[in-house]
Order: C-alpha cells, then sequence, then structure tokens
C-alpha cells in the first residue's frame, strides 16, 4: 500500500486484494457489536463508515477480468 499526502486530500494506492480485504473489515465491522461501542472502537460512527462504504467503487473481484 502506497499514502501520498496531498495537503488536503490523501490518495492511497493499494493492491486489488488490499482493497477487498478492507471493504470486508469495515463491512464486518458494522454487522458486529452496538453503535457506542463501535463508535469507540473505530472513531468514526456506523453510519460514517457506511456512507464511506457507499462511495467506493464497485469493482469485480479478481483480477480484474470478467
Amino acid at each position: 500500500m502506497k499514502v501520498e499526502d496531498r495537503g488536503a486530500e490523501v490518495m492511497v494506492t493499494m493492491a486489488r486484494e488490499e482493497f477487498f480485504l478492507v471493504v470486508s473489515l469495515m463491512s464486518e465491522a458494522l454487522e458486529t457489536g452496538d453503535a457506542r461501542d463501535f463508535e469507540t472502537r473505530v472513531g468514526a460512527s456506523m453510519d460514517d463508515v457506511r456512507s464511506l462504504l457507499r462511495t467506493l467503487p464497485d469493482l469485480p473481484f479478481g483480477n480484474g477480468r470478467y
């Protein structure tokens, strides 16, 4: 994974497998625990994480071939 600090923005470049791992972990975190516990552990509300997940691109799983 590569993270580039662009001041007001951060550019993250990662392998496809890393992307799917991050999405899976975020989705799994939403399904476990209550809202207050989640916010304490994660530092963001469940609604904030759901909104972020909705903005991620819908990529094909695997090597990019359909």
